[in-house]
C-alpha cells in the first residue's frame, strides 16, 4: 500500500475495504462521511487526534489481509 499524507480517505476505503475496521477502531467517522473524497488521511488524523504513523501502519496491515 502506498499511503501518503495527501491520500484521501475515500481513496483508501475504495482500494482497501478492510480499512473500514481500522478507522472504526479509532472511532473515526470517516466511513460514509460526505467529505471523505476531499479529506486527506493526514487531516482525518489531525481531526481525531490519531498519530499518522500509527494509522499508516495499521492501514498497511489491513491492506495485506486483502
Amino acid at each position: 500500500m502506498r499511503l501518503e499524507s495527501s491520500t484521501t480517505v475515500a481513496e483508501i476505503l475504495d482500494r482497501y475495504p478492510d480499512a473500514i475496521r481500522v478507522f472504526a477502531a479509532h472511532h473515526m467517522a470517516c466511513v460514509g462521511c460526505a467529505i471523505a473524497p476531499y479529506h486527506t488521511v493526514a487531516e482525518a488524523c489531525a481531526d481525531y487526534g490519531v498519530a499518522f504513523g500509527r494509522l499508516k501502519r495499521e492501514l498497511a496491515a489491513a491492506a495485506k489481509r486483502r
